[in-house]
């Protein structure tokens, strides 16, 4: 169940579908597999395949640490120490830190401190994530800031809303964001299918629709594209 999770996750032998593996993840977890414990927190903390759920990512990042998954120990801590899913509590946030470092098995001189690179509070561990191009560390799920806001400005020129004020809003979101979740994008309407009524707003109607591309969830070093959570809705 795994496996095929995470061949719907990469598009590994069949069509890439995020839906599927997060239920297959989900599967997974139910029969107390680590790793796909560790993904589906994963899911519901980035809203991979899933509605984004900050409580339910701490529920599965927590069932993940208990059992020993040393970099859901370190999310668990962040979780505890920035009040994601759970109520702020430093005791235990520390309480997790030190977990990490007595796995990791760091000398005494190693201390849970704000990273001079990535100005998140962590140590930096011997498996802590870090871009290809770069080699600078992640600040969020494959997310280097430099490289992707170097991308965001080559692509400037391919799309425009026609209104100078909107661009430039869009095109600061993008440059500053920390994460997939804080992207703006403009959609073409040609983007978009399955467009229905959906409920009245303050002043007009809501509709929903289909967005053919989809948002973007990383950036793939390999095939130097984004990676979209297609026909999202």
């Amino acid at each position: 169940m795994y496996n095929l999770a995470k061949c719907y996750e990469n598009g590994e032998g069949t069509k890439k579908n995020l839906e599927k593996a997060f239920h297959w993840y989900q599967k997974a977890a139910e029969k107390d597999h680590v790793a796909a414990i560790f993904n589906l927190s994963g899911c519901y903390r980035y809203g991979v395949g899933t509605e984004k759920n900050l409580e339910k990512a701490f529920h599965w990042y927590q069932k993940a640490a208990e059992k020993d998954h040393v970099e859901a120990m370190n999310n668990l801590a962040l979780c505890y120490e920035n009040g994601e899913g759970t109520e702020k509590n430093l005791e235990k946030a520390f309480y997790w830190h030190q977990k990490v470092a007595e796995c990791t098995k760091l000398s005494s001189k190693d201390e849970v401190k704000v990273c001079n690179k990535c100005k998140k509070p962590h140590i930096e561990y011997p498996w802590h994530h870090q871009c290809n191009k770069c080699k600078q560390p992640y600040i969020d799920y494959q997310w280097c800031p430099q490289c992707n806001s170097k991308q965001f400005q080559q692509e400037f020129l391919n799309w425009t809303s026609k209104n100078e004020f909107i661009d430039k809003f869009i095109q600061e979101a993008q440059l500053n964001a920390k994460n997939s979740y804080e992207i703006l994008e403009w959609i073409p309407y040609n983007n978009l299918s399955s467009i229905s009524y959906y409920d009245e707003g303050g002043f007009s109607e809501i509709h929903k629709a289909i967005w053919s591309d989809g948002p973007i969830f990383n950036w793939d070093s390999d095939k130097q594209q984004w990676n979209r959570q297609t026909d999202y809705e």
